[in-house]
């Protein structure tokens, strides 16, 4: 589908078109009845039921159509909330979980057998030091899985065997930063999810451990990957050192060769949530994009739009093509 879909704080969804034209909102279904959805952590493209799935951390699935009319909803009971999904297939799904409560794990559910298993996954360094947003991602027939936080891998997910399988390790070499030489705790760990007192102080301490060592890694300026993500040609890091953005890497997979774009240098690329073949997108709000654009590598039409633009007008998809 191309289409573009814009999450707001409110938790309400927008939908525009390939060209930036607007098709709905979700606001019409935001509510409390039988097809409508009251909270939602994540919003997925479902290709299995042309649809759009808004994922509610209590293990309900809302399918609705890109101008929301009511598709379905599919319901589990999970033993954690759910904070991302994955449509594998029209009843097959995979979703993380907030790691204080069970470390490195995914789960994949079936809806129409209600079955749930869970997969563990690792090498997180810190949950904590990340602005990554998407965790899944489907290229052609295969599905990924992006952990969040400071983690080097990346993994795919084999829907059959319900595991994880590491298929690709991003060498920061001597940047790359070490565990064993940190203070406090990556994640946190499986618990009894009883609601007692005593599981809730160990939640405590995990969330406090993991504060720790986010916050050392932010005081000593550690170059951090806080997001990351790739399709079959590209990789996508941004890069941070302490509290400020630090740059962008981007790996051709093809050429086997990397450009990184530092301070400026050899011009400033606006933070990305996404790449579509060889075109990498960000979105901006119109106050920002006259300062954060090199009209030497535009066309005159676009150049030209972007002089029309006024402060208040809405956000600004930009797409930078790569070579």
């Amino acid at each position: 589908m191309d289409i573009y879909s814009i999450y707001n704080r409110n938790q309400v969804v927008y939908n525009f078109d390939g060209k930036g034209h607007f098709i709905a909102s979700s606001q019409k279904m935001k509510g409390q009845g039988p097809e409508e959805y009251y909270m939602a952590v994540d919003v997925k493209f479902n290709p299995f039921q042309h649809g759009i799935d808004l994922l509610s951390p209590y293990g309900t699935v809302y399918t609705y159509s890109p101008t929301f009319e009511f598709i379905k909803k599919k319901t589990i009971k999970p033993e954690f909330f759910f904070d991302a999904l994955m449509p594998l297939s029209e009843h097959e799904y995979i979703f993380s979980v907030p790691n204080t409560w069970v470390g490195q794990e995914v789960s994949f559910v079936n809806f129409e057998t209600k079955e749930m298993q869970p997969a563990a996954f690792d090498g997180t360094i810190s949950g904590d030091n990340t602005a990554d947003k998407e965790r899944f991602y489907q290229l052609g027939d295969d599905f990924y899985f992006v952990p969040r936080g400071i983690n080097y891998y990346f993994y795919q997910i084999d829907k059959e065997q319900k595991k994880l399988l590491p298929v690709i390790y991003l060498d920061f070499g001597k940047d790359e930063i070490q565990a064993d030489r940190l203070p406090g705790v990556g994640t946190g760990e499986r618990i009894k999810n009883s609601g007692s007192a005593r599981d809730g102080r160990k939640v405590e301490t995990m969330l406090r451990e993991i504060r720790e060592r986010g916050e050392y890694i932010r005081e000593k300026e550690l170059v951090v990957p806080v997001v990351k993500f790739f399709n079959e040609n590209y990789v996508y890091i941004l890069l941070s050192e302490g509290k400020k953005l630090a740059g962008t890497y981007i790996y051709n997979r093809k050429q086997k060769k990397g450009f990184l774009s530092r301070d400026d240098h050899p011009f400033y690329i606006w933070p990305c949530f996404g790449i579509t073949d060889n075109v990498l997108l960000a979105i901006c709000d119109a106050y920002y994009v006259k300062g954060y654009i090199n009209e030497e590598l535009m066309s005159e039409e676009d150049i030209e739009k972007i002089r029309q633009l006024e402060d208040e007008d809405n956000p600004v998809i930009l797409k930078y093509y790569l070579r």
